[in-house]
């Protein structure tokens, strides 16, 4: 009997990760999977489980990569506005990078894609937003503590609307031309704070 074929599980979940973004869930086949990986299907099948079970397992490990690579920007010691600063520059780099080929957020984009039309995937999404919602809601009770807050609204309200924002500077990057656009759209966003 053949023995299975070793392979790094965290660099095929990344390499999956990869196509499932480029090409959407809907749009991957198995034999994408396979040939991006490099991981032969019934490995695959045997380590991850089928397309779907695969598909949400990156949903979680990019819910993991977000929180290590950007979101805890939020959490830095500092002026609230700088801070919030630091948080969109770093976003609109990176939805702007050369590096991301402009695809956007991949949570925004299945939220897009197939969440509506999938109760399991959409509860992914829902989780990963509620996950950014309770970063900016930490950020702003901050904030408030400092005395850096200005608005009429909650506390609670203004998270919601940052979280808003985020997706909507991921989504309109994937076509804009011109960075201000999106340094605008951020700056409003800013004005909240002192």
């Amino acid at each position: 009997m053949a023995r299975p074929r070793e392979f790094d599980q965290e660099a095929a979940l990344d390499k999956a990760l990869e196509v499932f973004w480029e090409k959407g869930y809907e749009r991957t086949s198995i034999q994408d999977l396979v040939e991006h990986t490099g991981v032969h299907r019934g490995s695959l099948y045997d380590t991850f489980g089928d397309k779907h079970k695969l598909f949400l397992t990156c949903l979680d490990r990019f819910r993991m990569i977000a929180k290590e690579h950007v979101y805890y920007i939020l959490e830095e010691e500092g002026e609230p506005k700088e801070v919030l600063q630091r948080f969109f520059t770093k976003l609109i780099d990176v939805s702007l990078s050369d590096e991301n080929q402009r695809r956007g957020c991949f949570i925004a984009n299945t939220a897009m894609d197939i969440a509506s039309k999938d109760p399991i995937i959409s509860l992914r999404v829902e989780a990963h937003s509620l996950d950014l919602e309770m970063k900016f809601y930490d950020f702003l009770i901050r904030a408030q503590q400092k005395g850096a807050l200005k608005s009429k609204f909650g506390i609670r309200e203004l998270a919601r609307f940052l979280v808003n924002t985020r997706h909507g500077l991921h989504v309109m990057a994937k076509t804009a031309t011109d960075r201000k656009m999106l340094e605008d759209a951020a700056a409003v966003a800013m004005s909240i704070l002192v």
